[in-house]
């Protein structure tokens, strides 16, 4: 029988079928509503919209559908498995990560309640369901592993290679070029990207946010905001300051494990009453060596020191006594983490070479103490690290949904609205290409999808951006006997669409963002050329507009609907001499007539962590401020927080805070809440009234 006859046989029997109450169409929307409430994060929003936004679709479900949608559920739930749960006795019975652990819910609402109690989240879900992930390859970059004894043998070769090189003695300490071409920061994620016109209406008397590279992926940083608490970063300590009230105050501290010596935290996140921390741990311990006949009289020990991340998650709807809610350890140093609504994220790295040869099996990683499943291991085709990934919910702190190894020498991390990407460049002989794959992402569960190889490397976080599970990519190619930049454009399945090539000969790609179907990118040399490129054909790519002036930026904000912000250098145009900062607004309404509104060159500042830092920036069309740390290397050197604001025809500065030299330039951010101003350190918070700007108080957190 058809689809469509099994349809129309359940639409004739829902006719004659009396329908319980708790099954009425206000019923079944009722509870639509209570689950949709649950849920959390940009990417699920359309689901209300469509739904519970439309009144006339949501009046007209009839009892035959709702009924209908029932059958068809419980016809499916033949094929679901209880989900598994962590109990210590199953824990105990199978060390090994079996393909439970790649399994994807199909709860009947969806995510769990934030309200869940601590108890219900270390178990099983009660509605929830789960179906076996089919795992895919990434194209041909990263290969599913068919057993450990697969990854073992790639291993073996690595350290065969590894062995030759040695005795040769032409190794260039490949382990440390790998260690620094996996990427902890700078161009590390993803690109949703948030409409300016989102952006511009966003309302006043808010509070700010990190900037991110993708909209509605959060990131981690030194400084949080939820606009009635400050949350401060500093080494294994957070400190929580009020900011809700006319004078700031140190309502709580906590210490992510004050036991250990190494305890370090990485990452920091808020969701609400729940604060959420990646620390990386040294562990350390005396083993003995294995004695052979020959060393039966000696006692050798050796110090043997792994690497270990947790994650932590605190209940802190009382500040001022944080509350550890759930805790999930892997292997491996913190590399990068992100959060998609209510899905966290965590990556770390691992050498496996060292593990192996002491013991094989040790060297497969390990996520709350059970080893990464056969079935969620990829290999790339060379490299001894393992990026290690796992996904939790953070109403379920503790378990981890999913976890998967990649084999590799290091890449970089995008994550877009749906997809993760893992880019690497190339190099071999003369030419330079970059290696991408893209994983699906669904619910926290990651699948291969697609691998592609494009020329030239990318050379600025914002160049690679995701839009409908397309991909577009903005390249500089030095292989060539004259550098050269690309453009090329992508389908969900990494094949090429369209391209452009051969642009802005001799020079190199600066800055860039999508806004879209259109791609704006900074090109320099000597000059400051910014293009404008529609990418509404995804074939046929083309060129419309170009503007040069002098100078270049390094970061790039869109400012409103038809406004785009610059933050660089001024240069001479002949000698390419640096003349201080440079702020410019360009006026991109007409792409194919690109403007010039208005610019200010800072002629006493040299640098600024936000030309290589976005989270140093802070860009508030919405609040009209514009703010980053500017520093003078000059006689009189001078360390300032500086804020300005446009007036529409240039930049107006509101604010200039000498910061003195005692907390170095870095972890400074500008944040707000309603009106209220704040340039907030680590060790050091300083109050403004942004009525006038003027300074109310500063508390110093390290003295406390």
């Amino acid at each position: 029988m058809t689809e469509k006859e099994i349809l129309e046989k359940l639409k004739q029997s829902a006719e004659s079928v009396m329908i319980p109450e708790s099954l009425a169409p206000d019923k079944i929307l009722e509870k639509c509503r209570n689950l949709e409430q649950e849920k959390t994060g940009e990417s699920r929003e359309w689901r209300k919209k469509f739904l519970f936004g439309n009144p006339k679709l949501a009046g007209g479900l009839s009892a035959a559908a709702v009924f209908i949608i029932c059958c068809i559920s419980l016809w499916g739930m033949k094929n679901f498995e209880p989900e598994s749960g962590m109990a210590e006795g199953a824990a105990a019975a199978d060390t090994t990560m079996s393909s439970e652990a790649c399994m994807m819910d199909e709860a009947a609402g969806g995510e769990a309640g934030a309200g869940e109690s601590a108890a219900q989240e270390g178990g099983a879900d009660a509605g929830a369901k789960e179906k076996e992930i089919d795992r895919k390859n990434a194209g041909d970059l990263y290969i599913l592993a068919e057993s450990y004894e697969a990854v073992y043998k790639r291993l073996d070769k690595i350290k065969e290679k590894r062995d030759r090189s040695m005795e040769f003695g032409d190794m260039a300490d490949g382990a440390a070029m790998a260690e620094d071409s996996l990427s902890t920061g700078g161009t590390e994620e993803m690109r949703k990207e948030m409409t300016v016109k989102e952006a511009a209406e966003k309302e006043s008397g808010g509070h700010s946010e990190t900037n991110v590279q993708t909209f509605g992926i959060d990131e981690s940083d030194v400084v949080k905001t939820d606009g009635e608490y400050i949350y401060l970063l500093r080494g294994s300590k957070i400190s929580i300051i009020s900011a809700a009230e006319d004078e700031m105050k140190l309502v709580g501290e906590l210490e992510a494990d004050p036991k250990s010596a190494s305890a370090d935290i990485c990452a920091m996140y808020v969701d609400g009453d729940l604060l959420i921390l990646a620390v990386q741990e040294s562990l350390t311990t005396l083993n003995r060596a294995d004695d052979g006949e020959d060393m039966a009289y000696y006692d050798i020990k050796y110090m043997d020191t792994d690497m270990t991340t947790s994650v932590l998650t605190y209940d802190i709807s009382d500040r001022s006594s944080p509350v550890l809610a759930g805790k999930m350890t892997q292997d491996g140093s913190y590399v990068t983490s992100r959060k998609d609504g209510s899905i966290f994220y965590l990556f770390t790295g691992k050498y496996l070479l060292d593990d192996y040869e002491k013991k094989p099996a040790d060297a497969i990683p390990e996520v709350n103490e059970r080893k990464i499943a056969e079935d969620c291991i990829y290999m790339g085709e060379q490299g001894e690290r393992a990026l290690i990934v796992s996904s939790l919910s953070v109403n379920r702190p503790g378990e981890p949904r999913d976890s998967v190894m990649i084999l590799d020498n290091g890449s970089e991390v995008y994550m877009g609205e749906d997809s993760l990407y893992l880019y690497r460049a190339n190099y071999q002989g003369m030419s330079e290409t970059t290696e991408i794959a893209r994983f699906s992402l669904t619910a926290g569960y990651m699948n291969g999808e697609a691998a592609v190889s494009v020329r030239g490397t990318i050379r600025d976080t914002f160049a690679i951006h995701e839009k409908d599970q397309k991909l577009r990519v903005l390249t500089t190619d030095a292989s060539g006997r004259e550098r050269e930049n690309c453009l090329f454009l992508l389908d969900e399945k990494l094949k090429l669409t369209g391209k452009l090539t051969g642009i802005a000969a001799g020079e190199s790609i600066y800055a860039a963002r999508y806004l879209g179907d259109m791609a704006y990118f900074i090109t320099y040399r000597n000059t400051d050329p910014l293009f404008a490129a529609d990418l509404s054909d995804e074939k046929n790519p083309k060129l419309v507009g170009e503007l040069e002036i002098t100078g270049f930026s390094e970061y790039l904000h869109f400012w409103g609907e038809d406004k785009l912000l610059g933050i660089g250098y001024e240069t001479d145009s002949k000698s390419g001499e640096q003349k201080g900062l440079k702020l410019v607004m360009f006026d991109m309404s007409d792409p194919a007539d690109l403007k010039v509104l208005g610019s200010r060159v800072l002629k006493e500042a040299a640098y600024s962590p936000a030309l290589y830092d976005y989270k140093a920036v802070l860009a508030e069309p919405g609040e009209n401020l514009i703010g980053f740390v500017t520093e003078n290397y000059g006689r009189n050197a001078k360390r300032i927080y500086e804020l300005y604001q446009w007036n529409g025809e240039s930049f107006e500065r509101i604010l200039a805070e000498n910061l003195g030299d005692k907390y170095g330039n870095e972890n400074y951010r500008g944040i707000y809440s309603g009106d209220r101003f704040y340039i907030a350190h680590p060790e050091i918070v300083r109050y403004y009234d942004r009525a006038d700007y003027g300074l109310k108080q500063t508390l110093e957190t390290g003295q406390q």
